[in-house]
């Protein structure tokens, strides 16, 4: 499973390889999440490497907790190899070593 949720911390932590096959299920776990109190913290620490479809999934939660008035933060740190992707692609200025950082640099988050 990609993804687990700490449910008495209240981050989901996220692992693995993130693609389209994991979108439906990353955007389940986010759902539960919202549909609880408390901010929103998603660990990046563990994510080797993510695609569109779960990015785009990322956004959407981020904007679903806005219109909520909830928190949706980022937490822990990032792996390097997902940091030059994001970059490379055109979603992230910089190159931020926390994950608390990637919410600043996410172009349009």
């Amino acid at each position: 499973m990609p993804t687990s949720k700490a449910e008495t911390q209240g981050i989901v932590n996220l692992s693995g390889v993130l693609y389209t096959d994991r979108a439906a299920a990353l955007k389940k776990e986010l759902e539960e999440a919202l549909a609880g109190s408390g901010p929103v913290l998603v660990s990046l620490s563990l994510v080797e490497d993510i695609d569109l479809a779960c990015l785009q999934v990322l956004y959407a939660a981020r904007r679903s907790a806005k219109a909520l008035g909830r928190e949706f933060h980022f937490v822990g740190s990032i792996p390097s190899r997902l940091c030059k992707r994001l970059c490379a692609a055109g979603f992230l200025r910089g190159h931020p070593e926390r994950t608390e950082d990637i919410e600043a640099g996410l172009v349009e988050f």
